[in-house]
């Protein structure tokens, strides 16, 4: 019977850095390997293998402000690096982790503003293409004489008078 060392290392998912302290259970058929990580996130372990080709488990992470991390695990004596395992935090939502309903309406949440805005942009072509075309508007007229109000007009009392009278009476 070979002992085989594996190492893996805990991340946090959203800043990439290790999580140290970590505690790393591995739970396999007959044994209990309790584990933590190092300063740099990594964990080691070993695993006394028999004739078996292969050792089948589960492996739970708990870390302090972090979910509980827990997962099916498969041991092979030749793949001795388990690889990175990044935590989350409690809220954080897995779209693994939920049920296909909850999925679904979460889905279509995210398809609501890209809805609207297509519906948008459609009635924005209906209307561009229903309203009329735009009108010419003919060149104002300019008359050949020009009157500036803002000119002293040369008028009289008599010219005025005159210009009454003969309107009137003739």
């Amino acid at each position: 019977m070979a002992a085989i060392n594996y190492i893996g290392r805990v991340l946090d998912r959203e800043k990439q850095a290790p999580i140290s302290g970590a505690k790393v259970s591995i739970n396999l058929p007959g044994s209990l390997l309790v584990v933590y990580s190092d300063l740099e996130g990594i964990y080691k372990f070993q695993v006394p293998f028999d004739d078996r080709n292969v050792l089948e488990g589960e492996i739970t992470i708990e870390a302090k402000g972090y979910k509980t991390y827990s997962s099916f695990i498969r041991l092979l004596p030749d793949d001795r690096d388990i690889g990175d395992i990044r935590l989350v935090y409690p809220h954080y939502v897995s779209p693994h982790n939920v049920q296909p309903h909850a999925q679904e309406v979460e889905n279509q949440d995210n398809l609501l503003p890209i809805l609207a805005a297509i519906m948008v942009v459609l009635a924005l072509i209906v209307a561009a293409l229903t309203l009329p075309p735009p009108q010419e508007t003919p060149p104002l007229e300019t008359p050949d004489n020009l009157i500036n109000l803002q000119q002293v007009l040369p008028l009289s009392v008599n010219s005025v008078y005159e210009g009454l009278t003969s309107s009137i009476f003739y």
